[in-house]
């Protein structure tokens, strides 16, 4: 008995939503084929990949190191059936980033490959999944937050953008510059990531931030919807809001004490993948933006 593609999509499926029957309506098919799949893949494998309780499933330690190789089979299919299916189109380029960064990484890469007859197929994960991805081989380019990583994957510096404060026109703190003890008495959309992040919130909890109007938020486009409806102060990147702040549908906020804080976006790649020629053209983009 031979191991199928769709044999891995149920089971990466399964282990994405945390049950058989989520993964069922999710691919499409009943429940009882989803079990025999992952039955199948079970036997094949010669252990249980799936624990299996009343609150849904949950990997057991064969199905965790199964489990980033299968995303990788199921991605290289993808991928060869993206380049049988291309015409003059040279290449498919994958870009792995968050969702927060797409509006800077996305338009960068298209720009970089300009020259190129490249697709480009973006998907959203968080930087430690995306570093993962790059060294795997699943994706191609990824723009990430600074954190370990493997050998085998090389970082380059893409931008570093500050984190600021903003709200609606019409909210009572536009009026004048305010310190962290003021803005800590409404309601606070933040992203809590890169430099500066640590002290600010040490500043939020000096002032007795009440725990509920503190909105920890990792989507700064969320955030900043929070901010655009006059529901909250949104702390985040500038280049999240840049066309808002030209639109004045938000306004920078004066926070007198708001520590030194900016997000530091790198670019990674498989160090042994440098010289291909849609990599290359993002890596010398990169070298052009430093210049």
């Amino acid at each position: 008995m031979a191991m199928e593609l769709a044999d891995l999509r149920v089971f990466v499926t399964a282990a994405s939503v945390g049950s058989l029957s989520a993964a069922a309506r999710e691919l499409r098919v009943a429940q009882p084929s989803v079990s025999e799949r992952l039955r199948r893949l079970e036997w094949l494998v010669g252990q249980p990949l799936l624990e299996r309780s009343s609150r849904g499933v949950s990997l057991t330690p064969a199905g965790e190191r199964l489990l980033p190789h299968a995303e990788r089979c199921l991605d290289l299919a993808a991928r060869a059936l993206d380049i049988a299916r291309e015409d003059d189109t040279q290449g498919t380029l994958h870009v792995t980033t968050h969702a927060s960064y797409a509006p800077l990484a996305v338009p960068f890469v298209i720009g970089a490959l300009q020259p190129l007859r490249y697709a480009v197929v973006v998907d959203d994960q968080h930087s430690q999944d995306a570093l993962q991805r790059v060294a795997a081989g699943a994706t191609d380019i990824a723009i990430t937050l600074p954190m370990p990583h493997a050998p085998e994957v090389r970082l380059h510096t893409f931008r570093s953008e500050p984190v600021i404060a903003v709200c609606h026109p019409d909210h009572p703190l536009t009026a004048r510059p305010c310190d962290t003890a003021r803005l800590s008495g409404h309601p606070l959309a933040v992203n809590l990531w890169g430099s500066g992040a640590q002290l600010f919130h040490e500043l939020l909890l000096d002032a007795s931030t009440r725990a509920h109007q503190l909105y920890r938020i990792s989507s700064a486009e969320t955030a900043a919807d929070l901010a655009r409806s006059g529901q909250a102060v949104a702390v985040l990147t500038r280049a999240t809001v840049e066309r808002d702040l030209a639109a004045r549908t938000l306004v920078e906020l004066d926070v007198t004490d708001m520590p030194e804080w900016h997000v530091h976006l790198m670019a990674a790649h498989h160090r042994e993948r440098a010289a291909e020629p849609a990599i290359a053209a993002v890596i010398n983009a990169l070298g052009h933006l430093k210049s």
